[in-house]
């Protein structure tokens, strides 16, 4: 489902699986939005803006440099050819538009990665507080959390989930309520977060599952207690 990113929740397009696409894929090959590899550090992000045209087709794929960190070509241009996969059906209203797309290459370490259990006391500080993205991917989106609700927030929208903690390290996060009165068939969908470890500066790296059990992978920063 690709959405006009500027006018849903980011955080909610990271996470909810609407991440699919409004459309068919050409084959039956599912586009990969998170890449393992082991060139990069811990997370890099690619950031694209692909234009629809009246076909159904993808016209073009345009690089974002400003949110692009991730540096090798020969990897760019496999997941710019996964997009070109897409179709839009004959009925679909998102013909003759353009939308913005992350992909997101995480060092392969954290493919099968558990936190350290030297580590796991750390997780006690991350249950609450004020958060960022600190990976490059929503850096205008704020996080506070408390031991019952977490919420998203930037300059036009306000998003509201439930956190529950079953461990120290694993949490799930439902969808509660938000200021875009379009995502409310959302209220109730569940996705499961887990820390997989922990870095400097309070920094944690996080491995969400998605609605259609597709997996994201990033880094956030507690900046406020």
């Amino acid at each position: 489902m690709p959405i006009r990113f500027m006018k849903v929740s980011k955080f909610l397009l990271l996470f909810l699986s609407i991440i699919s696409f409004w459309g068919c894929e050409k084959s039956v090959t599912k586009i990969k939005r998170q890449y393992f590899t082991d060139d990069v550090k811990n997370v890099e992000l690619l950031a694209v803006n692909y234009c629809v045209d009246n076909n159904g087709q993808i016209s073009s794929v345009v690089i974002n440099p400003e949110k692009t960190n991730y540096k090798n070509q020969e990897k760019i241009n496999e997941a710019i050819e996964n997009l070109k996969k897409i179709y839009y059906s004959e009925d679909s209203k998102l013909r003759n538009n353009c939308y913005d797309y992350i992909f997101i290459f995480a060092n392969t370490k954290y493919e099968n990665k558990k936190l350290d259990a030297s580590k796991i006391s750390k997780c006690d500080n991350l249950k609450t507080g004020t958060f960022k993205y600190s990976d490059g991917s929503f850096p205008e989106m704020t996080i506070i959390r408390d031991d019952k609700f977490q919420t998203e927030k930037n300059l036009h929208q306000t998003s509201t989930f439930r956190i529950e903690w079953s461990d120290n390290t694993n949490y799930s996060l439902t969808y509660v309520k938000g200021s875009n009165k379009r995502l409310d068939s959302l209220i109730g969908s569940k996705i499961y977060v887990e820390i997989i470890d922990i870095l400097d500066d309070e920094n944690y790296v996080y491995k969400a599952t998605l609605l259609d059990k597709s997996i994201v992978i990033g880094i956030l920063k507690k900046i406020n207690s």
